[in-house]
């Protein structure tokens, strides 16, 4: 039996460009301290690895993948490997996705144009409890923390309403809400149009901010 200690670092890629994965899991294999025995196009596959008992330490998380995205995949692979860290990978520095995904339970991200030093560096952070992101993304970050201890306001949202507010926060697209919840996508835009009068806010990232800073749901 290998001892865990000296064991690799399992690493998991969840990426749709099969070029960038077979070269990430390629270089990776090469790696004295990591290695990647699953590389897959979809969240779908890889949730039906880690229901198979596989653990991985890390995973690279696409962000815009067919199917499932990487955004509203993060909550299920949490729950199904709550001990497995999440690391984004972004073409472009995108704070608001980004922030997202941390608030969703992501370790942070890497862009796509990272070199394996600094994959390793970013995979050492996580597991040791650190957090791999920019500071104007820890700058938000540290400002949702400081308004937990606001008291939690009234606006008046509808059950239906915080369906929808739910679902948008998880990363669905209103096609699919209309879909889950037997709705129009107009009847959708209306639920959307109100929640942005009740909570007084002007754009969807301002609306899920603002849910998550202030424990709405």
């Amino acid at each position: 039996m290998v001892d865990k200690i000296s064991s690799k670092i399992q690493v998991m890629i969840i990426e749709d460009d099969d070029n960038y994965r077979e070269s990430i899991q390629s270089l990776i294999s090469e790696s004295d301290k990591m290695e990647c025995k699953y590389a897959v196009d979809s969240c779908e596959e890889a949730f039906e690895i880690l229901e198979k008992d596989y653990v991985a330490d890390v995973i690279l998380l696409d962000i815009k993948l067919p199917g499932i995205s990487g955004i509203e995949g993060i909550r299920k692979i949490k729950a199904i490997s709550p001990t497995t860290h999440i690391i984004i990978l972004t073409v472009f520095d995108d704070d608001d996705k980004i922030f997202n995904a941390i608030c969703l339970g992501a370790s942070g991200y890497l862009l796509k144009s990272s070199s394996i030093q600094k994959i390793e560096e970013a995979v050492e952070n996580v597991l040791c409890g650190g957090a791999v992101m920019t500071p104007s993304i820890a700058a938000k970050v540290l400002q949702m923390f400081g308004q937990y201890s606001q008291p939690k306001q009234d606006y008046g949202l509808t059950q239906r309403e915080k369906e929808i507010l739910r679902l948008l926060i998880d990363g669905m697209s209103k096609k699919y809400i209309a879909e889950q919840l037997y709705i129009s996508l107009y009847t959708v835009d209306t639920h959307l149009k109100n929640i942005y009068s009740k909570l007084h806010v002007h754009s969807q990232m301002d609306m899920i901010t603002k849910t998550l800073k202030e424990h709405l749901l």
